[in-house]
């Protein structure tokens, strides 16, 4: 699946062989990074912590329109405490560590300087699972 991780994509394959899928999450994340986190979780840079102290950010998706789900509601990650460069986002199932589920590219990169806000409008991340 596009831009799914291994773990979503192998909690997937399980389910259809009839074992047991993991639990939805109750809330899900987004991390900020510099560079792809790949689909293993293993690439780029998490700068979230570098932007916002408190780390990564509580997202609502909106309802899937052909595997495609966009943020239903602004994502802020307030005043940038830190500088980074963030190209891509990762979805986790926790505030901090977790599993990865699914990662994308934000549509142009940016360099954010102490001081900067940080944010995406309502729609600018795209979730594909198709």
């Amino acid at each position: 699946m596009a831009n799914a991780s291994n773990y979503l994509e192998s909690s997937i394959a399980n389910w259809l062989r009839g074992t047991t899928f993991p639990t939805a999450p109750a809330s899900i994340f987004v991390g900020l990074f510099n560079g792809d986190p790949t689909d293993a979780g293993s690439g780029g840079t998490e700068v979230t912590t570098t932007i916002r102290v408190a780390g990564r950010v509580a997202v609502t998706l909106g309802a899937p329109s052909d595997g495609v789900m966009t943020n239903s509601a602004e994502v802020s990650f307030g005043t940038a405490a830190g500088a980074a460069t963030v190209t891509h986002y990762g979805i986790f199932d926790a505030a901090s560590s977790g599993n990865l589920l699914v990662h994308g590219a934000v549509g142009t990169s940016r360099t954010y300087a102490i001081g900067d806000t940080c944010r995406f409008a309502a729609g600018a991340l795209s979730v594909t699972v198709a």
